[in-house]
């Protein structure tokens, strides 16, 4: 399978850990080149020192429009085009659901709806000018799964999915193609977080606190996903070979979440 990235230049928000690394770090393998963002500049500068020359951190905040705006040019200024997006941003949200305070839920649709929005819109003069412009959201498991405590996540998550087949559609006509991946429970981040804590708590190594916190969602059956597996499937909907898939939203779980029964 040809996936032909080489000179392709894709811009990753959220990209200095976790999913989003694992993106920026298969894209380089393809021979693309990868502007990566985040708001903290350490965490940043280290990811693209990690993938050399091909790559560049750019610190922006995606709730700040005009930031958003200076991230796209820095973008184009520094590899003269943009092809793709992989909007990866967002801000987990614990606590349950009427507890959570106005500016929680704000903050989670303003990081992970409005800011992939914001990059589209300031993208979008630039994704025309490309013969093959994709833009892949990346939401989460909790757009589809009630989880304890991840009410704020979960909407930020499910308005990702909407935006998505709104973008798509009206898109189409400017050739550029959106589609959604949905992971799910992937072992980086807040899940690492919570596993340690779970082992904290009850007296189990990490390893047994991993499993009990998938056999507690009825998940004996499956095992964690890993960061590269969720970035094979965006980096394929990036590439040539996906080149008829618009306006799709992807699972990509390992079998964790059973499918519907027709």
């Amino acid at each position: 399978m040809e996936l032909d990235l080489a000179g392709r230049v894709v811009l990753v928000t959220g990209g200095s850990r976790g999913i989003g690394r694992a993106v920026a770090r298969a894209l380089v393998a393809e021979g693309a080149q990868v502007a990566i963002c985040a708001r903290g500049e350490e965490a940043c500068t280290a990811a693209a020192d990690e993938l050399g020359a091909n790559a560049a951190g750019l610190v922006a905040d995606v709730r700040d429009d005009a930031a958003v705006g200076a991230l796209v040019e820095q973008v184009v200024a520094r590899f003269e085009r943009l092809d793709g997006i992989v909007n990866n941003a967002g801000r987990f949200g614990g606590g349950p659901v009427v507890d959570m305070s106005d500016e929680r839920v704000h903050e989670g649709l303003d990081t992970k709806v409005a800011g992939a929005l914001r990059v589209v819109r300031h993208a979008l003069e630039h994704l025309r000018a490309s013969d093959r412009p994709v833009v892949v959201n990346v939401s989460g498991i909790t757009a589809e799964k009630v989880i304890a405590g991840a009410a704020a996540t979960a909407l930020a998550n499910a308005g990702m999915l909407t935006l998505t087949s709104y973008l798509a559609r009206e898109l189409a006509s400017d050739g550029v193609r959106v589609n959604g991946v949905v992971p799910g429970y992937t072992l980086t981040g807040v899940w690492r977080e919570r596993a340690r804590a779970v082992a904290g708590a009850e007296g189990l190594s990490l390893e047994q606190a991993e499993r009990a916190i998938l056999d507690r969602q009825g998940m004996g059956h499956a095992r964690w996903g890993t960061a590269e597996e969720i970035a094979d499937v965006i980096v394929f909907l990036l590439s040539r070979a996906a080149r008829f898939v618009n306006g799709a939203v992807l699972r990509v779980d390992g079998g964790q979440s059973p499918a519907v029964e027709y």
